[in-house]
């Protein structure tokens, strides 16, 4: 009786490990988030050093939205408010999000891997930085997740392979994140200078759910993070959102979608919204105002520094576009020239018509859709 009672025990167990050990295949993308990008906004000031400003209507205090990827001294020259020093590695070029049956998929891509000073130095970093999302059913993200990953680039290993490592989740039990104050909720645009009381009690994303990957409360593995295989300024996640209480709907349909590159930044989950925890003067701002600083009358960032941020949206759940062979998002040459290589290497996905062999037909099939667009 106690040998036969084993075998169901151990294919329980196996059944388990199995579930624990999972990993992610390859990301699906299906939609695209475009950021504000400081890198082009490189000048030089009467000294001969090099400034970067910030693009009018990019950074909104007021919606919890920050273009800060440079450090918090500024300058103000003939008009212009710009910063000593910018970090690559922190300024979002575009956010890429979809999902399958299983697990939601986020590409932050960066601006760079590298630290500028005015003085012209250029360093190598990488993507070293804190890394994240939220996503909520809720406009204000109340009740939803924070997940990020903490130097991912140092602590993946191999970097491109995705891993559990240095990933940690938190969760709004209560639902003050967009604020609240004694009288209750209130909302994400309503801030610590709008209502003295929003900082009152306020807790954020109150509750440890998530640790190196694994979900507390049941030991699975469902937050996972890699540097691209083909992109090393691209930080890529993958969550297996049933886990955390989502469905496909309510991807198709999110309510809050909030994407962040964090060094310098606030990142007590507790102090989530930012506007909340901070007023105006608290936060500074990379916008120019009166009197050579800041439209807060700040010498330049003051709370929140070195910081990007990105409001994205609902996540499409079509079928991607298989015609973006290069998966950037867009339609170009380039697309043609990872499929020829792909088809030359006999990679399978350079199977077009799919009738499971790679003929003069994929070239067609692929040229059609190209043509055809997505």
């Amino acid at each position: 009786m106690q040998s036969k009672s084993i075998i169901p025990v151990a294919g329980a167990l196996a059944a388990l490990v199995g579930q624990a050990l999972a990993t992610p295949g390859e990301p699906v993308y299906t939609t695209t988030f475009i950021d504000c990008v400081t890198s082009d906004n490189r000048y030089v000031g009467p000294d001969g050093e090099l400034r970067w400003d910030v693009d009018a209507g990019c950074d909104i205090y007021q919606q919890d939205v920050y273009e800060r990827p440079m450090t918090s001294a500024f300058d103000f020259f003939h008009g212009r408010f710009g910063a000593k020093e910018y970090l690559e590695y922190i300024d979002i070029a575009q956010v890429r999000a979809g999902f399958d049956e299983r697990y939601l998929y986020v590409a932050i891509k960066l601006a760079g891997r590298d630290h500028l000073t005015s003085g012209g130095d250029r360093n190598e970093m990488g993507l070293i930085e804190r890394y994240g999302f939220s996503i909520s059913t809720d406009p204000d993200g109340r009740f939803g997740v924070l997940l990020v990953a903490d130097q991912p680039e140092l602590k993946i290993d191999p970097v491109t392979r995705f891993g559990t490592l240095g990933t940690f989740g938190y969760r709004d039990t209560n639902g003050d994140v967009g604020g609240a104050d004694r009288r209750g909720r209130t909302g994400r645009a309503v801030t610590k200078s709008d209502n003295p009381d929003e900082e009152s009690g306020l807790n954020g994303y109150d509750s440890d759910i998530i640790g190196d990957g694994v979900l507390h409360a049941t030991g699975q593995r469902v937050l996972f993070v890699r540097l691209s295989p083909t992109d090393n300024t691209v930080v890529e996640f993958a969550v297996d959102y049933g886990a955390l209480g989502f469905t496909q709907q309510d991807l198709r349909t999110l309510g809050s979608f909030d994407i962040e590159a964090n060094k310098g930044g606030p990142k007590d989950p507790q102090n989530y919204r930012w506007n909340d925890k901070y007023s105006k003067e608290e936060a500074g701002s990379p916008n120019p105002g009166p009197d050579g600083r800041s439209e807060f009358g700040t010498n330049g960032l003051e709370n929140i520094t070195e910081v990007d941020t990105v409001r994205g949206g609902p996540i499409d759940g079509g079928v991607p576009c298989r015609a973006d062979f290069d998966g950037d998002g867009r339609l170009t040459i380039f697309d043609f020239l990872a499929f020829q290589n792909a088809f030359a290497a006999g990679d399978r996905r350079a199977d077009f018509d799919g009738d499971g062999q790679l003929t003069i037909f994929d070239f067609l099939a692929f040229q059609n859709e190209f043509a055809a667009g997505c």
